[in-house]
């Protein structure tokens, strides 16, 4: 279901309401999905990318066009990954989009905190030791 609301938008261009009447679903549920696809297009974009270099057997053939928008390249490339793949099981399966980025992410592709990253657990300001007690690094000026 977020797969077709995702293609319906970025293929069709349908707003969310358009979208969610035809899967049945709130607007506030299908605007919330397409959101979080939207803030990991990059990443996502960038991940398949690579996979899409280090799997395909013939990454040059299936580079896709430049989609102008963030969620267009993130899609397109993803199409071009499972297209890849495909290419390489040609004999044994069809991979779909959806199939190849679930399985490529372990199940967390359309999971918007997994695309964020590790959260920073540094402290804010850089700290040493001097005679047991903690002080500020010296300020950097540039």
């Amino acid at each position: 279901m977020i797969a077709a609301a995702i293609e319906a938008k970025t293929v069709l261009g349908w707003g969310h309401r358009k979208i969610a009447a035809s899967c049945g679903r709130p607007p506030s549920t299908v605007r919330g999905w397409l959101r979080s696809f939207a803030s990991s297009a990059v990443a996502i974009g960038q991940r398949f990318t690579t996979l899409l270099v280090r799997d395909a057997p013939d990454a040059v053939v299936l580079w896709p066009k430049p989609a102008g928008f963030a969620g267009g390249e993130a899609l397109s490339v993803l199409m071009a990954f499972a297209e890849g793949v495909g290419r390489r099981f040609a004999a044994t399966v069809t991979v779909t989009w959806i199939q190849a980025g679930i399985a490529a992410t372990n199940g967390r592709l359309f999971c918007a905190s997994w695309w964020a990253g590790a959260p920073n657990t540094n402290p804010p300001l850089c700290q040493a030791l001097a005679g047991g007690k903690v002080a500020a690094a010296p300020a950097i000026s540039l």
